[in-house]
């Protein structure tokens, strides 16, 4: 069964390497036009070499580096209220966004048991805002939908990215939980601790693992500079809390800007790929993170530099929070 191979990888491996950025990519290098209501994912008909060069970008760096990797569907924003209002309504935009990614995976040989895909799902309204955030009864049956359309894929792993609320991370985790995959969540957070609804770290992972069970495989962050990621967790609201065991990766957004800042920019702001990678460094010495990647602001040349920095000497870290 594919998920139970991903957790039993994410359990045994030392570090697993995810992809970097995708969207920002598409639109500012390739010159993609997205869809309004479901963003890039109508380019698994459009556009599917611009799309499929971007994995196959980062899964052959992951190949140099013989490091196992996530990549997850382009399919953040398809839901079925978005679904229904694109031009793809009569697309099977979940199962075949699943089966691209098979198809690229298949292309690498014995490496490709090395290759995860992850069904991707996002929150209903704006990841970058609180405001409207669905509550957790109306989350669980909102998000059913589309999680029981991955449950009848070859996904190996579901996740849930940039979650800015902990009340509809609470009910998509519960959706999550009744598929049998194992899942991710990812919280967007600021730098003083808090996810954008004000809810602390830690707060937040105890309220999600004691509503849906299975509880998450883990939790991380996305779209968040590894700089403010530290100080959120090293802050006074988090960081004595057993409960940053659980909190282990980061796709790096390149930019030391807020998320209120960077919603809705049009200028990418990137910090030195050098400096980044000694930030993630950091985390993963001090923290034990061992999911890494990439988000806004990145591509494969950080990505690149990454994966050579995860496969020199570990740095030594405590299994126990940083205090």
């Amino acid at each position: 069964m594919p998920g139970m191979d991903f957790a039993g990888t994410f359990l045994d491996s030392r570090v697993l390497l995810t992809e970097a950025a995708i969207v920002e990519r598409l639109r500012h290098e390739c010159g993609a036009r997205l869809d309004d209501h479901v963003n890039h994912a109508g380019l698994l008909y459009d556009a599917p070499g611009s799309l499929g060069g971007l994995y196959r970008q980062y899964i052959a760096i992951a190949r140099r580096f013989e490091l196992p990797i996530l990549v997850m569907t382009p399919t953040r924003r398809v839901n079925k209220l978005t679904l229904a209002r694109s031009a793809y309504r009569e697309r099977n935009l979940i199962p075949d966004s699943v089966a691209f990614l098979e198809s690229i995976r298949a292309e690498n040989g014995p490496f490709s048991g090395k290759i995860f895909i992850g069904g991707h799902l996002g929150c209903q309204g704006d990841a970058y805002a609180a405001d409207g955030a669905l509550c957790r009864a109306e989350a669980r049956r909102f998000h059913r939908h589309q999680v029981a359309r991955f449950a009848e894929t070859r996904a190996d792993f579901l996740f849930a990215g940039i979650m800015p609320a902990v009340e509809e991370a609470e009910g998509m985790a519960e959706a999550m939980a009744e598929s049998g995959l194992p899942y991710i969540l990812s919280l967007m957070v600021r730098k003083d601790g808090r996810l954008l609804d004000g809810t602390a770290i830690v707060e937040a992972i105890g309220r999600i693992d004691e509503r849906a069970f299975p509880p998450p495989l883990c939790y991380m962050s996305n779209c968040v500079h590894p700089a403010n990621l530290r100080l959120a967790l090293e802050s006074d609201l988090n960081r004595r809390s057993p409960r940053l065991q659980r909190f282990v990766g980061l796709q790096a957004n390149a930019s030391p800007l807020g998320p209120e800042e960077l919603d809705g920019s049009e200028t990418l702001h990137r910090t030195d790929f050098d400096e980044l990678v000694r930030e993630m460094g950091r985390l993963r010495g001090d923290f034990g993170f061992k999911i890494l990647g990439g988000c806004c602001g990145t591509d494969d040349r950080f990505l690149k530099k990454l994966a050579h920095g995860l496969t020199q000497d570990p740095p030594s870290h405590s299994d126990a929070p940083h205090a």
